[in-house]
């Protein structure tokens, strides 16, 4: 049986309240860390421009967070061109809604994996240039599905990161060693993982609990040798249920 009571949220912490209450609602007490600076990396411009050169024909939004920043980079010119030659993809029903309300063309997933929306594009025969606007080209299993079924996708990375500066950096290891002991770090983003091992690179790997969110932070564990791992854990921000099931499942190993 795991005896942790903190799980460490790490990674861009802009965005990750329903799973701070989901860890509250499993029983532990959750501890937001940052481990890199992020910084918005799009305009309206870069988002007009995404769409005319790529002739784009599909949208795909992965995320709650991704729609934010996506609806944030809209004005009247590439408003026209979403709303009257692409098809906006979602696979949440918040992000649905958002873009329904707002009277672009619009259509949800009808499951929780990324292989499920590329099954609906199959279904539906959208065959046409797709843009995945991201926070980070590492978060996006979608665009390598599609890539493999020969469409043709583009990224369009909204938000950047960079190492903190030594001061910022000093006083955040600080905290951090803090709260190490005994603790469970929850890898919410693929990325996170490599931040994670820079920014506390005297951490003591062994007595933390890794809790990868992704296939690909699972490998990149496993490789590194960093056996403290749970296998990984699922979360779909329509059932937040079922990550706060799964956590309470680790009281239990």
């Amino acid at each position: 049986m795991y005896s942790f009571k903190e799980i460490i949220l790490t990674g861009n912490l802009s965005y990750v309240k329903p799973l701070e209450e989901a860890v509250y609602k499993a029983g532990f007490i959750p501890v937001k860390i940052p481990v890199m600076r992020h910084k918005l990396l799009c305009k309206a411009a870069d988002l007009s421009q995404a769409l005319l050169e790529n002739k784009i024909e599909n949208v795909v939004l992965s995320s709650p967070a991704n729609t934010d920043l996506f609806l944030n980079l809209i004005d009247d010119e590439n408003e026209a061109i979403l709303k009257n030659k692409v098809v906006i993809f979602t696979q949440d029903v918040r992000s649905f809604q958002k873009l329904n309300d707002r009277g672009y063309p619009v259509l949800q997933s009808p499951g929780n994996r990324s292989i499920d929306m590329v099954e609906f594009f199959l279904r539906l025969n959208r065959t046409g240039p797709v843009l995945t606007p991201c926070l980070d080209p590492e978060n996006e299993e979608i665009p390598e599905f599609l890539a493999e079924l020969k469409y043709e996708s583009r990224y369009l990375r909204m938000m950047d990161t960079s190492p903190f500066e030594k001061e910022e950096l000093a006083g955040i290891r600080k905290r951090f060693y803090g709260s190490e002991q005994g603790s469970a770090v929850l890898l919410h983003e693929p990325g996170t993982l490599t931040q994670f091992l820079i920014a506390f690179p005297d951490a003591n790997y062994e007595q933390l609990l890794f809790i990868p969110m992704h296939k690909s932070t699972e490998n990149r564990l496993a490789h590194l040798g960093l056996n403290n791992k749970t296998s990984q854990i699922d979360y779909h921000p329509d059932h937040p249920e079922e990550l706060v099931k799964s956590l309470k499942n680790l009281r239990e190993k």
